[in-house]
């Protein structure tokens, strides 16, 4: 993260910084805000499908809470809020942990489906100013999303056939491992292995497929928002495909595991900006830092207190 920090602002005038920062207008940022809470809602709408199988009772409420706890646990310890919301459900809603964290596996490859799907994207828009850019982030994004669709088909190959895999594993675990030992990993296997049953469901994908592309497109209109909101929009004509683009090489930021992609989104933000858009340096990373600032605000201030009160209620228990 410090490295990250020092390469994006190390050599920054921070008064021009906040001068171009403080263009925007409150109702701008109630804005974005409200399109950030928007897709929130809409991830977890996606992730209520794949638990529906195993979870009905949790609601798109109890998910979003629990993204919101995620996300704001992210900011203090990278990819801590993967296991953090998957505890928040256990509290709230007495859903197990194994299977829930096979879901938020699911999700996570799909997330990287869809990154690689927008950055091709991205690529047909702008190919030549992005491949004079960043020469390999064509064939990097091409073997990644082989890599992804090969996970997500094992997975469901999986799910298909969980009685054979685990018939398979469990001579093997007896074999090397202490009988008690083997059978608590075979156990939690199974249960891992249920919260896969959503992909066994052909409607679901449909569900899984629109709540993916809304998901995205709303990331795309925060950016958009961002670029209006401070009067990108009209001087450098940052349109809807400029916010896809920028959404979509951003993101990379965001897979590097920085405490709340402080620094690596700011670099992936304002670089694109930079030299695809032409926009001054103290500009770009203006517009990266408002972007990254109001969601993280955002997610602190939803999933700060609800993570406390969850896990106060939880001690009373």
């Amino acid at each position: 993260m410090v490295f990250f920090l020092h390469w994006a602002f190390g050599d920054q005038d921070l008064d021009l910084l906040w001068e171009a920062l403080s263009d925007i207008t409150v109702q701008w940022i109630v804005l974005i805000t409200a399109i950030t809470i928007g897709t929130l809602y809409i991830r977890a709408w996606r992730w209520t499908v794949l638990m529906r199988p195993f979870a009905p009772q949790v609601t798109a409420h109890d998910a979003a809470l629990a993204l919101a706890i995620c996300y704001a646990s992210n900011v203090v310890i990278p990819r801590s809020g993967e296991v953090l919301r998957s505890i928040s459900l256990k509290w709230t809603r007495n859903v197990s942990l194994s299977p829930v964290i096979a879901t938020v596996v699911v999700e996570r490859i799909m997330d990287m489906f869809w990154l690689i799907v927008y950055i091709g994207l991205a690529i047909f828009l702008q190919r030549e100013a992005i491949n004079n850019a960043f020469p390999s982030l064509e064939t990097a994004s091409l073997i990644v999303l082989v890599l992804c669709l090969v996970a997500l088909v094992g997975l469901l190959l999986i799910s298909v056939y969980q009685h054979r895999a685990i018939q398979w594993l469990e001579p093997f675990l007896k074999r090397f491992f202490p009988i008690q030992l083997a059978e608590k990993a075979i156990g939690l296997l199974t249960t891992f292995l249920k919260g896969l049953a959503s992909l066994q469901n052909p409607f679901a994908y449909l569900e899984l497929i629109l709540s993916s592309l809304l998901l995205n497109t709303g990331y795309v209109l925060i950016i958009f928002a961002t670029f209006a909101g401070m009067g990108l929009s009209e001087t450098y004509s940052l349109g809807f495909p400029a916010a896809l683009v920028i959404m979509a090489i951003s993101s990379l930021g965001v897979v590097v595991p920085t405490p709340g992609g402080m620094g690596s989104y700011h670099v992936a933000f304002a670089l694109p900006l930079q030299q695809i858009y032409h926009l001054p340096e103290t500009s770009a990373l203006a517009c990266a830092t408002l972007a990254h600032a109001l969601a993280t605000l955002t997610y602190l201030l939803l999933g700060g207190p609800a993570l406390l009160f969850q896990w106060l209620r939880q001690r009373k228990g």
